[in-house]
């Protein structure tokens, strides 16, 4: 039986690896892309025939349904979702100097977006044989790293507490999911070189922050409620 994927913001970057990674492993495959064109050209590029395009933008409540009937068309469940979108619009800007607006901008993409994401699948993913549900995080999301240097020192308070939320909504959910599924938890490549970051010399590949988060994926071990970094279980 074929196995089902849907990676959001998948037109570049990890979410693209992890398309390609998950393609190569037999899934079959629904690259998620907000532009249509960038996700035509990942297609193109990907050149593999288990991979579909699906537009999408997390931040849109119709764009949600409108992607969920599209995969509704072609199956009636769903693996695998990995919540990869995500944007960071506070680079170089002290927690004092943020604007407003530029916060709501943030927890409108990766926590509304998110949330709605899991919202809208829930019923599909609910319906594969061992459904789950990866949300990408970062270290530095996580409180206790944060404070004690373990996680990286970019003080981005949008960025950051979006991805805390995240953290705490992956939580809210493994609670109300409990042992019967679908497998919730949250994963973080750690630093990774993309356009996210401004391309920020010193990271990992895309490729390499993408087999984490799709290792974890696949994995037998249960991880429900956890967040995750490449070394294993991290602290909220």
């Amino acid at each position: 039986m074929t196995k089902y994927a849907f990676v959001t913001g998948a037109n570049k970057g990890i979410g693209y690896e992890a398309v390609r990674q998950l393609a190569e492993k037999d899934y079959h495959v629904f690259l998620g892309a907000r532009n249509p064109e960038l996700g035509e050209k990942a297609i193109e590029s990907l050149g593999l025939p288990n991979v579909s395009l699906v537009l999408v933008d997390i931040s849109n409540a119709e764009s949600i349904q409108e992607a969920f009937k599209q995969i509704q068309e072609v199956t009636d469940h769903l693996d695998l979702l990995i919540n990869n979108a995500g944007i960071a619009v506070d680079f170089n800007i002290k927690p004092s100097k943020l604007k407003v607006e530029a916060l709501r901008q943030g927890f409108d993409v990766n926590f509304f977006g998110t949330f709605q994401m899991i919202q809208s699948f829930l019923p599909l993913v609910q319906k594969a044989a061992r459904g789950k549900i990866v949300n990408l995080t970062t270290d530095m999301a996580s409180q206790t790293m944060f404070d004690n240097g373990e996680a990286g020192p970019l003080n981005l308070l949008g960025y950051n507490s979006s991805k805390t939320a995240v953290n705490s909504l992956t939580l809210a959910f493994s609670k109300e999911f409990g042992e019967n599924g679908p497998e919730i938890f949250g994963v973080t490549p750690g630093f990774t070189t993309t356009d996210l970051n401004g391309n920020a010399p010193g990271g990992k590949t895309p490729a390499e922050g993408a087999e984490i988060i799709v290792d974890y994926a696949l994995s037998e071990t249960n991880y429900h409620g956890k967040i995750l970094n490449k070394n294993g279980i991290i602290p909220w």
